[in-house]
C-alpha cells in the first residue's frame, strides 16, 4: 500500500502562473503552467511557497525555507546539488559544471532541461561558456530577468 499523500496547486506569479506539487509535504514541483485556476492554496505550505516564490521575484528574498524533494534520476539530482551551490548573482558555466562532476556540458544541459524545481534549483544561473545566457525553460527574458534581478537585488534586505 502507497502512503504517499500528494496535494497540488496552482500559484500567480509576476511572471506567470505555476504548478506547485508536494508529496508528504514536500515541494516535488514548481514549475510554469498555463491554468489560471487556482487550487489547494489553503494547504499551509502552498501559502507558504506562494509567499516565499513571489517575494523572491520582488527581490525581497534569497532563500527558501520549505523542504524540497526534486524528482529526477541519480545524474540529475547531482548536477542539481551542483547548480544549488552557485551563489545568487553569480552564473557558471555548462563546461564548468561538467569539469566539475567529470561530464560533458549537454549532459548538464539536459539536466537542466529537466529541473522541475525552478528558482530552487537555479538552473537560470548556469550560462554558456561564451557568456551567453543560453536557454530556459521559460524562455531567454525570464532568464535575464532573474539574472538580473538577483544581481541588482540589495542583499541586506533580504531574508
Amino acid at each position: 500500500m502507497n502512503n504517499t499523500n500528494i496535494n497540488t496547486c496552482i500559484i500567480k506569479t509576476k511572471i506567470g502562473n505555476f504548478l506547485i506539487e508536494a508529496k508528504n509535504n514536500k515541494v516535488t514541483k514548481i514549475f510554469p503552467s498555463n491554468s489560471s485556476i487556482t487550487n489547494n492554496i489553503s494547504l499551509s505550505l502552498f501559502k507558504l511557497v506562494s509567499k516565499e516564490i513571489n517575494y523572491f521575484l520582488e527581490g525581497k528574498r534569497k532563500s527558501f525555507s520549505f523542504t524540497l524533494q526534486p524528482e529526477g534520476t541519480s545524474f540529475q539530482k547531482k548536477v542539481w546539488k551542483q547548480i544549488k551551490k552557485i551563489k545568487r548573482g553569480k552564473t557558471m558555466s555548462y563546461l564548468d559544471i561538467a569539469n566539475k562532476i567529470n561530464s560533458s556540458p549537454r549532459a548538464i544541459g539536459s539536466a537542466c532541461s529537466n529541473n522541475k524545481c525552478l528558482f530552487i534549483i537555479p538552473c537560470h544561473r548556469v550560462i554558456l561558456s561564451n557568456g551567453s545566457i543560453g536557454e530556459y525553460v521559460m524562455g531567454k527574458n525570464i532568464k535575464s530577468f532573474l539574472l538580473k534581478l538577483e544581481k541588482n537585488s540589495n542583499d541586506h534586505l533580504l531574508l
